[in-house]
């Protein structure tokens, strides 16, 4: 009878030990987004942002979206103002939802941005048209003052806030869901 009660105590720590390793450092996934290019412009009186970036989804997400699930996706934007004897400062930040969903019906992939909406007939179309973008209005050209030095930043990320509650859960349990790039940043000169 001791033995069983050592055996079954040794067990209980194993399984306690297993549930309490986070799914974060089973390693980073490959899938991810990964920003490609990035340039902040002068277009007419403001400073606009062209950017391309590559996103890849993993069976689970892909399953999901078939399945009437909109995945949400967030462009972060930050610039500072580059200061030599002190913190740099923050000027701007901004940010950009971008929704990918999956009609049945239409058989086509659709993207809602504040730009509008694009459909597509593949997945790969779709990604490539959501990492696409052109002329997001960052700030006014008066902003910008000449011979200062800034830098940009700028990441795509799923948002997993905004998926269903029974949906958050399962991605928090099990880091299927974790979609997020590093941040790209640049120097810009106006």
């Amino acid at each position: 009878m001791p033995f069983c009660n050592v055996l079954s105590r040794a067990l209980i720590i194993l399984f306690c030990l297993f549930a309490a390793t986070p799914p974060a450092l089973a390693g980073k996934p490959e899938e991810s987004i990964t920003i490609q290019s990035a340039q902040l412009k002068q277009s007419g009186e403001n400073w606009v942002l062209d950017a391309a970036a590559s996103v890849k989804l993993n069976k689970t997400q892909e399953e999901a979206l078939k399945k009437g699930v909109t995945l949400h996706f967030v462009t972060d934007f930050e610039l500072e103002r580059v200061r030599s004897w002190w913190l740099n400062e923050s000027l701007i930040e901004a940010n950009r939802i971008g929704r990918l969903n999956y009609s049945p019906l239409t058989r086509r992939y659709q993207i809602e941005t504040t730009e509008g909406y694009k459909a597509f007939d593949t997945l790969p179309e779709a990604l490539a048209g959501l990492g696409l973008i052109e002329g997001w209005v960052i700030t006014p050209k008066k902003a910008l003052k000449q011979g200062e030095r800034y830098l940009a930043a700028m990441r795509m990320r799923l948002d997993l806030g905004l998926l269903s509650k029974p949906l958050q859960i399962n991605a928090l349990a099990t880091g299927k869901w974790d979609v997020e790039g590093d941040w790209h940043e640049w120097e810009v000169a106006p």
